[in-house]
């Protein structure tokens, strides 16, 4: 990527901006050979079309699988069951959902990954599952009966936790393999491995709910259902999020080195710390001592010395993550506005949320294209500055060497449609003084 410490050149220079301390010329991106001067329109790549094409057979397979679930899963649960379990299935997902909103809000993903990310994990993670898990059982299962309580522990502490991390894990890779530049950081990988595993956890819970449902019309005991929800809606919501987050963040710290080897050894760590916190989790309810008077007791003083201090130290992390991204997006676009891109002022409102929001409602004043304008202007410099930090730090490409000039032409373009919405073409006239009329005497 160019240093942008050096200018983007060009012939025409104009005062640097004071703020910095540096005698540094600010080049006028109109100027002919600058960044900002209109360039050729370059071929595109030979191989755009195969990624194309696997995004359109990957959301066309997802769909597949989204209504082979409804016709063989849900629908045998019946309606009203279906409807049960859908509602309550909306509380977790939803606490899932506001969580993900405020950790990508920063520095925010296109909603298409987004979108892709979540229906992977409802429901290609789960049919994968559906149709692996119980081969898999077959596989580890003793070649002798092994009775039904051996089955039961392999099926929930060993099956469970290898195959449903797996599959959710095989988006991410999809996403790593065909979308490198959206999954750019560990802060990206942690946002979609939540997305895929709060949509696994949204199909999982239906159906743990309409079987707690089915249950309590049994029974005619409400008090099971409102067990199930207590744990899996409101008690462990970010318990799958938690497993498959790990996964994210090593493939994330290996995106942002550009690195094959970090892939790999990243990866595959992360999805063993992963495996081994399902199998915990999973496994408690074997080993905890059971009390037919308090039979929640010994399960919350589990939660609350084991399951609770590791999710507060993975939120530790995310958190140090957040404030990294802070930290970086600050370093490079105050290297940029040495060089005469941004103003001191521009830099503070890029690099603080309550400023981002407080310039957009500025253009909204002038119309809904000036909104538009300064919100993609905000998008792209986040960009160029996280770009820039993943080249100096990792291994730039070609692609990287297009990108920062593709990013500062953009960034003209809108400064230019922003200027003209908000600038007025013709000053206000001052206010003419008129005289107050004299009165006549009668």
């Amino acid at each position: 990527m160019t240093n942008p410490a050096a200018g983007p050149g060009g012939p025409r220079a104009i005062p640097a901006p004071t703020g910095y301390g540096y005698d540094v010329p600010r080049t006028d991106p109109r100027a002919p050979g600058s960044v900002g001067a209109p360039t050729p329109p370059r071929a595109r790549p030979r191989r755009r079309w195969v990624q194309r094409l696997f995004w359109i057979l990957s959301l066309a397979s997802l769909a597949l699988a989204a209504v082979l679930l409804v016709i063989f899963v849900f629908r045998p649960m019946g309606m009203g069951t279906s409807l049960v379990a859908f509602t309550a299935a909306l509380v977790p997902v939803a606490i899932v959902f506001t969580a993900i909103w405020w950790l990508d809000r920063y520095t925010p993903q296109p909603r298409i990954t987004l979108v892709y990310a979540f229906v992977w994990g409802a429901a290609g993670s789960v049919a994968l599952t559906f149709l692996l898990g119980g081969l898999f059982v077959a596989w580890i299962a003793p070649a002798e009966d092994p009775g039904e309580l051996v089955m039961n522990f392999l099926n929930v502490t060993i099956q469970a936790p290898v195959v449903e991390e797996s599959m959710k894990a095989l988006g991410l890779v999809g996403l790593l393999i065909w979308g490198r530049r959206f999954l750019a950081g560990p802060i990206d990988g942690v946002v979609y491995a939540a997305l895929i595993a709060g949509g696994f956890a949204f199909t999982e819970n239906i159906l743990y709910f309409a079987r707690s449902f089915h249950e309590y019309q049994a029974a005619g005991e409400v008090a099971v259902f409102w067990q199930t929800f207590l744990l899996r809606g409101l008690l462990s919501p970010f318990a799958h999020v938690s497993f498959t987050a790990l996964v994210g963040l090593g493939l994330g710290i290996a995106a942002e080195r550009r690195s094959l080897m970090l892939s790999f050894g990243l990866g595959l760590g992360g999805l063993g710390l992963g495996m081994g916190l399902h199998a915990l989790w999973n496994g408690s309810s074997f080993f905890l001592p059971a009390d037919p008077e308090a039979p929640m007791a010994a399960f919350l003083r589990y939660y609350a010395t084991v399951q609770v201090p590791i999710f507060l130290l993975l939120v530790g992390i995310v958190l140090t993550l957040r404030l990294r991204e802070t930290r970086i997006l600050r370093r490079q676009l105050s290297d940029y506005g040495r060089a005469g891109w941004f103003s001191p002022a521009e830099v503070e409102m890029l690099v603080s949320m309550r400023r981002r929001r407080r310039a957009e409602r500025w253009a909204a004043r002038h119309g809904a294209v000036a909104r538009m304008g300064m919100r993609d202007l905000i998008r792209s410099a986040i960009a160029l500055g996280m770009e820039r930090h993943s080249a100096l730090y990792g291994r730039p490409t070609e692609r990287t060497r297009r990108r920062e000039p593709e990013l500062l032409e953009r960034i003209t373009a809108d400064r230019r449609l922003i200027g003209a919405l908000t600038v007025p073409v013709v000053r206000a006239a001052p206010p003419v003084e008129v005289p107050a009329p004299s009165v006549q005497p009668v």
